[in-house]
């Protein structure tokens, strides 16, 4: 079975734009996907490139990291 490729343009400042705009208003995942026709992990890797937190994931958070005991 041959990997699935994509062949997707690179963001747009309008793309951006309208990313930023559906993580801050709460927007799903799915409907993202929709809008900006394009894989999770690119919408994913997008969100933390511009530091946007996507709603219902953890992306976009930093670890808490545990001092040693």
């Amino acid at each position: 079975m041959a990997a699935r490729t994509y062949h997707h343009e690179r963001w747009s400042d309008d793309d951006d734009r309208l990313l930023r705009s559906m993580c801050e208003t709460g927007k799903s995942l799915t409907l993202m996907i929709v809008k900006l026709k394009r894989p999770i992990a690119s919408i994913r890797s997008r969100a933390i490139e511009l530091g946007l937190r996507l709603p219902g994931t953890r992306i976009g958070l930093r670890r808490k990291h545990k001092p040693p005991a």
